[in-house]
């Protein structure tokens, strides 16, 4: 299974055997149950993930409603980073939304990798880089799209999403109700019907 964490990472640099048994040596791979949360908000990240298998939530608390801000699936990573790289409590969620299989890379961890090689630097670089991407993502679409584009942004990009999420986090997710998603997705089909 971390053979696929390997893979993802020499899509960006070519690693060296000792490399790759660095990974394998260090690096958990931790099967994680349907609904687990991997980090509540005010707890401090100790650690950033990897998605082998599954589907991660990220989520925020607004009053006493939860508000999904994003899905993270097989093959990108997961992290708090502000709460992870300055060692502060998070302000957001993480919840495995399906059962999954995760590598796990704890901060002590991390710091061993990035003493192993220069390579782990400028890999951490570039999850870096994949996590400014994914907020500005979010950003973007909740400033320039409304509702029905989210939905059809969702639809377009993870297709496979809807088989996979229960239909009231994707409401969460695009900011409706769970009826006006129902009213949404209702409109799109008769659309794509006439």
């Amino acid at each position: 299974m971390i053979n696929k964490l390997i893979d993802h990472l020499e899509r960006s640099v070519a690693l060296s055997e000792e490399e790759k048994e660095v990974i394998r040596r260090e690096v958990v791979v931790q099967d994680i149950e349907k609904n687990q949360v991997l980090l509540a908000e005010g707890e401090v990240s100790r650690a950033f993930y990897f998605v082998i298998k599954g589907c991660i939530r990220l989520y925020y608390n607004v009053g006493i409603e939860e508000k999904t801000a994003f899905f993270y699936l097989e093959d990108m990573f997961v992290s708090s980073y502000e709460s992870f790289t300055r060692q502060i409590p998070a302000r957001h969620n993480f919840q495995a939304i399906e059962d999954a299989v995760l590598a796990v890379i704890s901060i002590e961890v991390a710091a061993k990798l990035l003493e192993a090689s220069p390579k782990f630097e400028f890999l951490a670089r570039i999850m870096m880089e994949e996590e400014l991407i994914v907020y500005q993502e979010i950003i973007s679409s909740f400033v320039t799209l409304q509702p029905e584009q989210r939905y059809l942004r969702l639809l377009e990009s993870f297709p496979e999403l809807f088989q996979r999420i229960p239909l009231h986090q994707i409401a969460t997710y695009i900011g409706v109700t769970p009826e006006t998603l129902s009213r949404i997705r209702k409109r799109i089909g008769s659309k794509r019907i006439s």
